[in-house]
């Protein structure tokens, strides 16, 4: 598969290097983990390595038949001139170019492949970690030209028209947290300001951390300056200009500035849909609340896995646009 035009921001993503951040390794990994689950398995493909596309996608031309889904809230997208459907899984011939024009809802999409990608795992995962220039394609985001190569599979043609409806998938712009390791070092009063303003992300955001604006600052009781002690997944550090900064999967291992707060599961699972210049707001749960929450929704994404495997009726109207073109052209059309 040939990379004819990049993208905004296209990287290779798994669920991550969860096993080394005593080592210093940034985990990386999917942003939305529900999306991700689902596109694998509308291409019948488990744990397997996907393109993570951010805003506007790539167009890539593919060099052996394949069955692909791109799974977004929406998105602008063809195969070679014909526009298809998100969230289904639709068989490609060699040669054959698939545009990801747009994302036209949410922020990211995740493309799947039936036969997966030919990517050697560095510390058990395929991940990139654009800053420190490890795992996916060359430790980078998608150039013009990178070549890619899918692994022998037999295909299972069964799975071709697979589909599914996103539209129970919540609004993101409520995000819950728990209190963080340093709440009590925060005046009450910031402390409900969190949860009582309106934040933008700011322009300076990216996949290490999501920087917010708000009309008024937070306030330390002392300083915002800690000794440095690891990071979790969540972590809503406030600095000095009382502004906070919501740390996502490229962060960095351990900080040194006071966190207030901690983004749930959940919580992370819709910011990764938001993008610069989109407004939220914060509610404040217990740490039972985000347990139930993250064990309702990993529930619900096994159940949607399970209905995408059982389905017997698929929408077979965009199985082969190609062959469907030589066609019309044999009859005149």
């Amino acid at each position: 598969m040939k990379c004819i035009k990049p993208g905004l921001f296209t990287t290779v993503q798994d669920l991550g290097r969860t096993k080394y951040e005593k080592d210093g390794f940034s985990v990386a990994g999917v942003m939305n983990q529900y999306f991700y689950n689902i596109a694998n398995a509308l291409v019948d493909n488990e744990g397997a390595s996907v393109l993570e596309i951010t805003m506007n996608g790539p167009v890539l031309q593919f060099n052996a038949s394949n069955i692909f889904a791109f799974v977004a809230l929406d998105a602008e997208i063809f195969l070679d001139d014909q526009q298809i459907p998100v969230n289904t899984a639709i068989y490609v011939e060699k040669g054959q170019v698939l545009n990801i024009k747009s994302i036209t809802a949410g922020a990211r999409g995740y493309l799947a492949f039936h036969k997966p990608l030919n990517i050697l795992p560095v510390l058990e995962s395929a991940s990139t970690h654009t800053r420190s220039g490890i795992g996916g394609y060359k430790g980078r985001t998608l150039k013009r030209n990178d070549v890619f190569y899918f692994k022998d599979k037999p295909v299972n043609y069964d799975i071709i028209g697979n589909t599914f409806n996103l539209n129970n998938v919540h609004e993101p712009n409520t995000i819950p947290i728990i209190e963080g390791l340093q709440f009590e070092q925060f005046e009450l009063e910031s402390k409900q300001l969190l949860v009582s303003q309106t934040y933008s992300i700011s322009d300076m955001s990216d996949r290490m951390g999501y920087r917010l604006n708000g009309e008024k600052s937070l306030v330390h009781i002392d300083s915002a300056d800690i000794i440095s002690e690891p990071i979790a997944p969540g972590s809503v550090q406030v600095p000095n200009n009382g502004q906070p900064i919501i740390l996502l999967n490229d962060r960095q291992t351990i900080g040194g500035y006071t966190k207030i707060a901690t983004v749930s599961f959940v919580g992370r699972e819709k910011l990764a849909q938001l993008k610069a210049q989109d407004r939220l707001q914060f509610k404040w749960i217990t740490v039972e609340e985000a347990t139930k929450e993250y064990k309702a929704y990993i529930k619900q994404m096994r159940q949607d896995i399970e209905t995408i495997k059982l389905k017997k009726y698929k929408d077979l109207s965009i199985v082969r646009p190609k062959s469907k073109k030589i066609a019309k052209l044999i009859k005149g059309e």
